[in-house]
């Protein structure tokens, strides 16, 4: 919220979290179990973060931004996101200049124990992450900050999976953060940036 201090922001975003998985634990979506990168990478060949690609615009639904190998190309780089725990209160939202209206496309991998997760999303705007091809966060339109419903993923195998986040920006504050509550938690947290990395291209 506008002018919001960050402590009275956390507060208000942990109480929401519980209440979120608390009122969704029945209906929540489960999505289809994806499946691990093959082969496994080496972990000298990994480096931390996400790889980031972003597109000026006004995009008012994730479905509107770009997707194919061609658009993806006509991308700006930015450097690495280390983890999606970002917001405009700290300034410019992964270098992107303040204000401005954008589409950003993160790309990686996100590192899984076989067992159950819980994932979900606080975001403004629109952002829709997969996990391989399910889909985990799927709250894609123009919306103030808010929490997605959270979605239920069993994990077969532990490793390294596939992770893409589409999110927008049209206009005032900028927030994307993702959670899990991974196999035996008792809460949802940050995904750690331990647990995000790429492949160098």
């Amino acid at each position: 919220m506008p002018g919001m201090p960050a402590v009275c922001h956390r507060l208000l975003l942990a109480a929401s979290i519980a209440l979120s998985l608390t009122t969704c634990a029945i209906a929540a979506d489960n999505a289809a179990a994806p499946a691990p990168l093959q082969p496994q990478p080496a972990a000298a060949a990994l480096q931390l973060g996400l790889q980031l690609l972003y597109f000026e615009g006004d995009f008012k639904h994730v479905d509107n931004m770009p997707k194919t190998s061609d658009d993806l190309a006509k991308g700006r780089r930015g450097a690495p996101v280390a983890n999606l725990a970002s917001s405009s209160e700290d300034g410019k939202m992964w270098g992107i200049a303040s204000g401005a209206f954008y589409g950003a496309h993160l790309s990686g991998l996100i590192k899984l124990e076989a067992g159950e997760y819980a994932f979900l999303a606080n975001s403004n705007d629109g952002v829709r992450i997969l996990l391989d091809r399910a889909v985990v966060v799927d709250d894609p339109d123009v919306h103030a900050d808010h929490l997605s419903a959270p979605v239920k993923v069993a994990i077969g195998k532990s490793g390294w999976y596939p992770i893409t986040v589409q999110y927008f920006q049209r206009r005032g504050a900028a927030r994307l953060e993702f959670f899990w509550q991974s196999p035996n938690a008792g809460a949802p947290v940050i995904v750690p940036a331990s647990a995000l990395a790429h492949l160098p291209n």
